[in-house]
């Protein structure tokens, strides 16, 4: 019997990739406005993210962005979510300031986006995804975002993308030392250190953060109201985010050693304290202190990888282990008896790595990279409220995976790459995974390309999804799909402008989706959707100018997103088929203007958000049933101060200038105008 592939809704697909198509031919129409001028081999301002075409053939057909020093430089002191939202077109759903954030890479789910550091996943294997408030930018030095089929070139299951975070080291005869601190709104503060030191053979970095705020902004409630007596007019509560604090705290520890020139060893250890309440939701008119909601979670993630670099080939070898305690207890206080612990849960997950990759350079035109990779996964869960029933599970399971990439360019104007990968998840085998990409740059515009990919995916099953008690369903299939990308950009330069610009486009259709339903029982348990389709478009530019003695970068990102139910209705009642998933918004986007003279700069950072559905019938009947779009707006201001060999920079941040009233999903609000003063020192 042959298994039919999953099936793609064509006309909506055409009407995203017409789009595209037109972009693509004013693309190249623009190109030849620029003046005559010819474009250069290389184009490289560090201000701004280019999107030109990739002189490595390993990357041909691969849809890649890398965030930009600038970006970086500015969120040094925020959390990873921060970072992505003001800089990509993913969505990123929080859960108040400082509780959980997840990512919507492409309107797929959060489980559907890999985080890797330096090779090793970051995505829990109980809930399969990553909460991006607890990854602190300051941990990291590069950050690549794989879209779509490029992220199979990683590992399989990212069927929305994946996100790379790598440490480097610069190998400095020289000890530098950065100290950062920071006060803002609702009693945070912010302690950032960096010391680094080394020579030609040996080198460390050693990295440490506190953050913690009271975190209890006031809101506006327009969940609860009461009814003027005498207008009729709704009189909405003004009320304050109670019982909400945190506390992180961390600290990364990195060693390099080159004890010759072909080879490298690098040791990390990555150790995470996060303690945090989660905000009551908005519907509850209890009082307070009555239900106190409070999470732990520890990581422990040591990470050894050398590397060595032969004359036609380089091997890469990485161990580690991400191991992560949890506990959530939700205690409710009720008056002349003891507390009521309703829920009182604990987990640990740990995972081991092993992941070996060789590339072997035939020439320079053709090259073959192979890989293996192991990750053995150990869970025990448990929830033991009191006077109640103890559930939960313990499992181990195993993952490997395998794969090959033939890569060839022809004539640094067209490049191919073919990649296959086979998986073996506890024990059973996945069909083979093929991926197929394709670059073209046009021999009288170097800096300009077009660019495809196809490619096949399979996202298995998170642990909570099969054993989670009670819930799991351990009949539950892989998620499989099959997902096409095409993409069209260019960057120039003239006089004193350079620019960049990308478009890209993408669909894919997925079978057997997971989605989590109530059950008659009163608890929820995951189900096998039939198919679902995603479709869209994102663009990416930039531009920088340099004005008399003020540097101008403009950044701006765009996405149109339809991630459609194309299920068969389960009853006469089911309004789900062809509806938007819920709180994924059709249409996102982001700006940030950069303004720079002398020792002073100034940023301004817009992002909007859509209108997002909280349910699968997409109903707009009440408030509780839609998420109106947002715009957010942040502006920076800093002035840099130099002594000698020493750095300062003061930075004050207005976040939500506008004191935007705003949720990003239902029973959440997030702060009104709110402020931060950092100061950075250089040694």
């Amino acid at each position: 019997m042959v298994k039919k592939l999953p099936k793609i809704h064509l006309p909506g697909i055409w009407k995203s990739l017409n789009l595209l198509f037109i972009l693509i031919i004013f693309n190249f129409s623009e190109i030849n406005k620029l003046n005559g001028q010819p474009f250069a081999d290389t184009l490289r301002i560090q201000a701004i993210t280019i999107y030109t075409k990739s002189h490595i053939k390993e990357d041909a057909g691969k849809i890649a962005v890398k965030i930009d020093s600038v970006a970086m430089a500015k969120s040094l002191t925020s959390n990873m979510s921060e970072l992505i939202a003001q800089n990509t077109p993913i969505f990123i759903k929080e859960y108040g300031r400082g509780a959980m954030a997840t990512a919507s890479f492409r309107g797929t789910a959060p489980s559907h986006t890999q985080v890797l550091w330096n090779g090793m996943s970051l995505n829990s294997p109980m809930l399969g995804m990553v909460d991006f408030s607890t990854i602190p930018v300051y941990f990291t030095d590069n950050i690549t975002l794989l879209y779509g089929s490029g992220s199979l070139s990683e590992r399989s299951g990212a069927l929305g993308g994946v996100i790379k975070l790598e440490n480097k080291t610069d190998w400095q005869n020289k000890v530098t030392l950065r100290m950062i601190s920071g006060i803002g709104s609702y009693g945070s503060v912010d302690q950032f250190l960096k010391i680094s030191g080394g020579n030609k053979k040996i080198h460390y970095q050693t990295r440490a953060f506190i953050n913690y705020s009271d975190n209890n902004y006031r809101f506006v409630n327009k969940l609860i109201a009461n009814i003027d007596p005498q207008t009729g007019d709704y009189l909405y509560p003004t009320q304050r985010n109670e019982n909400s604090p945190y506390n992180n705290t961390g600290f990364l520890q990195e060693l390099y050693f080159h004890p010759t020139e072909r080879s490298v060893f690098s040791l990390r250890y990555w150790y995470q304290n996060n303690n945090r309440s989660l905000p009551r939701l908005l519907t509850n008119e209890t009082a307070v202190d009555v239900t106190i909601n409070r999470q732990s979670e520890i990581a422990h993630r040591p990470l050894l990888e050398w590397g060595y670099y032969g004359h036609k080939g380089i091997l890469n070898v990485v161990t580690g282990a991400n191991i992560q305690p949890s506990s959530y207890q939700r205690k409710t206080i009720v008056s002349g008896a003891s507390d009521q612990l309703v829920s009182n849960a604990h987990s640990k997950s740990t995972t081991y790595l092993l992941r070996a990759t060789y590339k072997y350079s035939f020439s320079d035109n053709l090259s073959l990279i192979t890989s293996a990779n192991s990750e053995s996964s150990t869970i025990n869960s448990i929830n033991s409220p009191l006077n109640g029933i103890e559930l939960g599970y313990n499992i181990q399971r195993i993952d490997d995976s395998f794969s090959a990439q033939l890569s060839k360019s022809f004539n640094e104007q067209l490049a191919i790459n073919f990649l296959t990968r086979t998986d073996i998840i506890g024990g059973k085998s996945v069909p083979l995974i093929p991926t197929f990409g394709i670059e073209y740059n046009p021999k009288r515009h170097k800096e300009s390309f077009i660019k495809g990919s196809l490619a096949k995916n399979y996202h298995q099953p998170t642990l909570n999804d099969l054993y989670y008690q009670p819930g799991g369903n351990p009949n539950l299939k892989a998620e499989e799909g099959i997902i096409a990308d095409i993409g069209s950009g260019f960057s120039a330069k003239t006089g004193k402008t350079a620019l960049n610009f990308a478009f890209n486009g993408y669909a894919s259709g997925i079978n057997n989706w997971i989605i989590w339903l109530p059950t008659p029982q009163g608890y929820w348990e995951p189900y096998n959707m039939k198919r679902v389709n995603t479709q869209g478009v994102e663009f990416n530019g930039g531009v920088s100018r340099l004005i008399g003695l003020t540097t101008v970068i403009v950044k701006v990102n765009y996405a149109h997103t339809e991630s459609i139910n194309r299920d068969i209705a389960r009853n006469w009642a089911d309004e789900s088929v062809g509806k938007q998933l819920p709180f994924i918004p059709k249409n996102s986007a982001n700006m940030v203007i950069n303004l720079t003279r002398k020792k002073t700069h100034l940023t301004w950072i817009w992002t909007y958000y859509g209108k997002r559905f909280t349910t699968t019938s997409n109903d707009k009947i009440s408030r509780f049933e839609v998420l109106y779009p947002y715009y957010m707006n942040n502006l920076y201001l800093g002035k840099e101060i130099c002594f000698k060999d020493k750095k300062f920079d003061v930075e004050l941040k207005i976040l939500n200038l506008f004191n935007e009233s705003y949720r990003t999903i239902l029973q959440n609000p997030m702060p009104g105008r709110n402020y931060s003063l950092l100061i950075r020192y250089d040694f």
